[in-house]
């Protein structure tokens, strides 16, 4: 199990991706429609644990640390991180530096983790990884709710650090193949994503936590 977050022990305020839960996933509806709930925990779980064991494998290599996979699902794991090392070869332009920082925005109340920041052709960046399947397609798909993520990753890492970074970057890594997804967010489209989507979905989840506490007392 992974070990409880730092700001998870100081705050009670939610993190990026629990604000983002209040949105509506048509295709993960579908998906649990057609599927037992048994089936779908395991699902859940496995998937949980390969993005984790990933995203530290990862974190060791930027660190220039030993990098050790130690997962019941090494194969899964295995092809995320060749996927991560064909991304490095294809993409030389982009460097990366720092990586794994736990983050509160003090303002709008929300915690979460940076996955990396970094260059794109020397034009400081942030960047985010995830996990996906590409199944019958050549790579993974980039998710609306990926870059709505990163949105606020980079706006609570603007505050914290006094920054204006507008640049960003996903990557989804291939869990099933050696392949992966290169999405850039530019400036215009992570204002937007934070602004018409983020910003709107915090109020929503304060407003259903607000209520949930006022149901328990």
């Amino acid at each position: 199990m992974a070990e409880k977050r730092t700001y998870q022990k100081k705050n009670k305020y939610p993190s990026v991706t629990q604000v983002l839960n209040v949105l509506r996933k048509q295709g993960l509806e579908h998906w649990f429609k057609i599927n037992t709930v048994a089936f779908c925990d395991a699902k859940s779980a496995k998937g949980k644990e390969i993005g984790s064991q990933t995203h530290e494998a990862i974190q060791a290599h930027i660190e220039a640390r030993e990098v050790k996979v130690e997962t019941e699902y090494a194969e899964e794991v295995m092809n995320a991180l060749k996927s991560f090392m064909l991304f490095k070869k294809e993409h030389p332009e982009i460097t990366l530096h720092k990586s794994e920082m736990e983050m509160t925005d003090e303002v709008n109340k929300y915690n979460g983790t940076l996955d990396v920041t970094g260059e794109i052709s020397n034009v400081v960046a942030i960047g985010d990884w995830k996990t996906g399947e590409a199944k019958d397609n050549p790579a993974p798909k980039v998710y609306d709710e990926h870059k709505t993520q990163l949105s606020a990753y980079i706006k609570a890492y603007n505050r914290i650090e006094n920054k204006d970074i507008g640049l960003g970057f996903i990557v989804v890594l291939a869990k099933d193949k050696i392949a992966y997804t290169l999405y850039v967010m530019a400036p215009d489209e992570v204002d937007a994503e934070f602004e018409n989507v983020f910003l709107p979905a915090l109020k929503i989840s304060n407003y259903q936590r607000r209520h949930i506490l006022n149901k328990e007392k």
